[in-house]
């Protein structure tokens, strides 16, 4: 999660997901009853964060950014997956971070499956270093 200039600063200058495959996932997440919404307002709301997306409710309603990028897309897609398997418990910090892990490596291992651009790899690459350091830092901390 980073400030709201900082994501803004990002999301302003990455490369937005192809829109036909945005709508395309669109319409098949909606005949499963997953909204995924879309606004200017969303939009703001998301920067304010300092995110480009987020699963709102785990029952069905996924948030991203118009200008998300395809790792952000994909990875929303990804939690979204996790939170519906029930194999991560939501209550512990350590289970988000091995969830956030998990998606920063199924990205960077399929790449080019998702049009992932070499400058969002390298952001991928420097956030799962982050998330191996933070575990590893709250492993020790709990013993």
């Amino acid at each position: 999660m980073l400030n709201s200039e900082k994501a803004e600063a990002i999301i302003v200058k990455q490369t937005p997901m192809d829109r036909a495959t945005v709508e395309r996932v669109k319409k098949a997440l909606a005949k499963k009853g997953v909204v995924l919404a879309q606004s200017e307002e969303i939009d703001r709301n998301l920067i304010s964060r300092g995110i480009e997306a987020a699963v709102l409710d785990p029952g069905g309603i996924i948030l991203m950014h118009t200008k998300v990028s395809a790792s952000g897309f994909f990875e929303e897609l990804i939690h979204y997956g996790q939170i519906q398997s029930r194999r991560f418990d939501m209550e512990l910090s350590t289970e988000i971070i091995r969830m956030e892990i998990e998606a920063q490596e199924r990205l960077i291992k399929h790449q080019k499956i998702y049009h992932i651009t070499d400058d969002e790899i390298t952001v991928l690459t420097e956030n799962l270093e982050h998330y191996k350091m933070e575990l590893e830092e709250k492993e020790i901390g709990g013993l």
